[in-house]
Parts: structure tokens; sequence; C-alpha cells
């Protein structure tokens, strides 16, 4: 096929591509002829039938009908829902291989991505170190967070009004790309393995209760959602059932949710009501029904507390390594003064602070703060405060330069949309001497590396860790200094 006739490719086609590489985001790349096509679910050297879905300047995205021939490094899953569910995108991949491809990515991302001239660019890759494995590759969650749906959902027209037919209430998982209904999962190997037998329990509890379950599209139905947390390290279970009911609606039931506070390890178990449109409470009401609203968790010999609805990483073992990268690319100094921004509940501050002078955590919000200071406390950690606010504010009004601090380090931790242009602006207007940039996406992470670059700091290393195995997500830790 020519270059011309690439113009004409278009969706809904149907093609037989082999796929070459993984990109940013876990997707498999194949081409028609001088086409890139980015095809989720897929890994390389599978020929697979593919079906165009978007098409784009440049591009287009496809999804897999059929996998023609498997890679020759390919290997059985060990879920039963790893072809439906989308959680996991490389359970068919050797571990060493998806690590591998993780440090290609980064390297690639960078070198393309990073807005500065090309001849930069190119010195970026040279900056990535040998990507970090996690300790575990199942069973390594210690959050997991499931819906309660419906397995199909129809409507019809009457009279001008839409009627919602819903069929087979269940537990599960929302498909990437459908928020209505709810694919029903019997187990997930990211996470414990008792989970088969609790999701049996709930199973069975919800047709006992015959609890109506919700409906995003009518917004009715009481049961929302199933929130688990547990310590790695301690064994402690939480288990919290999301709900859309008031309290006087809820207290009648509580003897029904109950019957689940037997279970072996339950340190927690809670009725949390949400009746707002959003999947996760802004203010949430917790009911406790045994223990208390908190189990716990350890990071090295530190102790936190973790709520419902805790900012804390979701790889308990694999946030020890990621930290430990963190403290090896500040190479602090006991006098130094350091700045933890987007610091959550204040876990990295926390760790650092036993080879610093000071820590300062930045956080915007509130529940996260109360963690954060309720944690200090519990570790007897002196040496660190925190502020609430969003970074670029805080740092311009309460923690201006020249002011009470002259931050040395500064950590930063944004989301996946990175930092705000107002936030990197805050940062170097203290010139620390060293930033410590830890990225959940790459990509946003090479658009402020570009600003750094430009606004006089270097790049002295990128180092990978793998948070998430069998998914496409990739953690970096990057050591800038100023030049």
């Amino acid at each position: 096929m020519s270059t011309t006739d690439n113009n004409a490719v278009c969706v809904g086609q149907l093609h037989t591509v082999t796929i070459e590489k993984l990109t940013h985001g876990g997707a498999g790349l194949a081409r028609i002829d001088d086409l890139a096509v980015f095809i989720p679910g897929s890994i390389p050297g599978q020929k697979v039938e593919i079906s165009i879905t978007k098409r784009k300047e440049g591009f287009c995205e496809a999804k897999v009908l059929k996998v023609v021939k498997k890679a020759m490094d390919e290997v059985m899953p060990r879920c039963k829902h790893f072809h439906d569910c989308g959680g996991c995108v490389w359970q068919n991949l050797p571990y060493d291989k998806q690590i591998k491809y993780k440090e290609d990515i980064v390297r690639e991302t960078l070198e393309h991505l990073t807005p500065v001239d090309a001849e930069i660019r190119a010195e970026l890759a040279g900056r990535v170190l040998k990507i970090i494995p996690s300790p575990q590759i199942f069973n390594y969650r210690n959050k997991l967070e499931m819906s309660f749906g419906y397995e199909t959902m129809r409507s019809e027209d009457k009279g001008g009004k839409k009627i919602y037919f819903d069929e087979g209430p269940t537990i599960g998982f929302h498909q990437p790309g459908e928020w209505t209904t709810v694919m029903p999962v019997t187990e997930c190997h990211l996470y414990n393995e008792q989970l088969s037998a609790l999701l049996s329990d709930v199973r069975r509890f919800m047709t006992e209760v015959n609890l109506p379950v919700f409906n995003p599209k009518t917004q009715r139905g009481m049961l929302r959602s199933l929130l688990l947390r547990r310590g790695v390290q301690t064994g402690e279970e939480m288990l919290a059932f999301v709900v859309k009911a008031r309290k006087k609606e809820l207290e009648p039931l509580f003897q029904h949710f109950m019957r689940f506070s037997g279970r072996s390890g339950m340190k927690s178990l809670l009725v949390i009501e949400n009746m707002g449109n959003r999947e996760r409470p802004e203010t949430p009401n917790i009911h406790t029904l045994v223990g208390g609203s908190t189990i716990s968790e350890r990071l090295f010999d530190l102790t936190f507390d973790i709520s419902p609805f805790s900012f804390f990483q979701t790889n308990t073992l694999g946030a020890e390594k990621l930290y430990d990268a963190i403290r090896v690319g500040a190479d602090l100094d006991p006098r130094d003064v350091v700045l933890d921004a987007y610091c959550g509940m204040g876990t990295i501050g926390q760790y650092l602070s036993r080879f610093c002078e000071k820590v300062v955590g930045i956080e915007s919000h509130p529940m996260a703060i109360d963690d954060a200071l309720r944690s200090a406390g519990k570790n007897r950690i002196g040496n660190i405060s925190f502020y609430k606010g969003r970074t670029e504010q805080v740092l311009a009004q309460q923690l201006k330069p020249g002011g009470k601090y002259d931050f040395s380090v500064v950590i930063v931790d944004p989301p996946r949309a990175g930092l705000h242009p107002a936030a990197c602006e805050a940062v170097i207007a203290h010139k620390p001497q060293k930033i410590v940039y830890v990225s959940c996406n790459t990509a946003t992470f090479a658009r402020d590396l570009g600003f750094f670059l430009k606004n006089g700091y270097e790049l002295r290393t990128v180092q990978p860790v793998d948070m998430f195995p069998h998914t496409g997500h990739i953690e970096t830790v990057s050591v800038l200094q100023r030049k």
C-alpha cells in the first residue's frame, strides 16, 4: 500500500498486521506501510487482525479482533479475565520482557517528546538507568476498588421518555471505555489470594439481601462500590461498602453488612455514604461497623494509618524501592532543607527526614494533610511540617523565596497531568540546587523537563521503577541539577 493509499485508511476497515513494539500507555505499534497504528491489548511479535477505531493526522488507533499468530515468547496469562478486563495489558508477556520494554519506552518518550533542540533530546536517552523491578509481580496491590452494577443495560423510548432495562446485577470492573455496565469478576491476581472467596461471599450477600445496585444512567440504586485495602506488611484488612443512602436508611441494614466481620484479618469494616454523582465522595460520611476507620501499614521502619481514601502508594514493597531511589537521587546532606511538593500523606518526606535537617510538605487535599500530621506524630518525626494548598500558591504566598526556608532540594511528585506551569515557575524561583521529579507519566514529565532544561537545570539521571507489573504504567525518579 502506498503513502497515498494510507490517506484512505478509515474507521471500520479490517487489516492484518504484525506488532513491532510497545509504546507509551501500553499499546502495541504496527504499521500499514508508513502509517503508525496503535493497538491496545497486543504485544510484540503477534500477528493480529484489527479493526480501525480512530483515524487521526499521521496515525490511527485500532482494536484486536483476532490473534492470527502468537508471539514467540508469549506466555499463558494467569488470570481468566485477562482478555476482557483491561486492568492487565501485558500478563501474557514474560516479566523480564515487560520491564525491558518499559525501560525502552522511557528512553523513546524523552527523546521524542521533550520540547528542546534535537541534539539535546538525543542525549537524554543516555541518562536513563536500568529499571528497578517490582519485588512482587503478583499479589502486590494493597488497594482494590470494584464496582457494583449491571452486566447489560438497554433502553427504550416510551412516550418520549427513556426507560432503562437493567439485567444481571453483579460486582466487577468497568471495561475500558465502558462506564454504564460492569463485567463480573471472580479473581484478580494483582490483589491477595483470598479475593475469590470474598467475592463469592459478596455475591451471596447480594442475592440474600436483594439491595439494588447503582445505575449510573438513572443515578438510582444503593450499592455503588466495594473498596478493599490491606497492609501487605501488617496483614490488616479493610472492607468498605460505598453506598448511595443516608444514615436513617442504612441503620436497619447494618446487621446485613456485619456478616463480613468474622473474616480472617478483618481489622476494619465500613459503610460509606456517597450521595454525589462522582464515584469518590468529596466529604464521605463513614460508618464504622467493626474496628476503627483505619488500618496500619509499614514502609521501612515507619508505620502509617491508612483511611479509606488515603493517598498511599498501591505497591507497598515497590514503594520502598521507589523511595530508596529518591534517597539515592537526592543524595541529601544533613544540613539540607527539603521541599516535598504534592506530598500526599507525607510518606516520602517522613522517610527522607532522617537524612536532612528539615522537610516541608505541601498538599492540596485536606484529608491527606490530616493523615500526614497524624502519621508524623505516630512516627515521632519532629523535623517535618506541612502546608495545605496548591503548590504554586503556597510557594508564591506562604513560602516565598528568601523567606522562612531556603530549599536546597525540591522533591515533586505530581499527578499524571504533571506540574502546573505556575508550579514550575515557583519551584525554580527558589533556585534549589537539585530537583527530584517523581513521575507516573513520562509524557508529561518530558514536557516539564523541557521547561527546567531551558531555565538553568541539567538532567543527571532518570531511574525507572516498575510499580505496576503487567500494566503499561511506569514510574520514574529523575534528578535535575542546577547549572
